[in-house]
């Protein structure tokens, strides 16, 4: 019998990155903690923080509901 190879999935974004999350108001967030493959189906979990630092909000949002935004905008 021939072993099963296991792949484990890429986390699509890195720590620090900042990101929109789709179809919400929310302006773009950082990315400060890859929480792992917890979401269903073995989906990656990140924490994004939005806002400054001052008093910023933290949200778990999975990969597939982020894109990449421009650091500057």
């Amino acid at each position: 019998m021939a072993k099963k190879k296991i792949v484990k999935p890429v986390p699509v974004f890195q720590l620090g990155d900042y990101v929109r999350i789709l179809h919400t108001e929310w302006p773009r967030g950082r990315i400060v903690e890859l929480r792992g493959p917890l979401g269903p189906g073995g989906a990656e979990i990140y924490r994004v923080r939005i806002g400054g630092k001052r008093d910023p909000m933290y949200t778990e949002v999975r990969g597939d509901q982020l894109e990449l935004a421009p650091p500057d905008s």
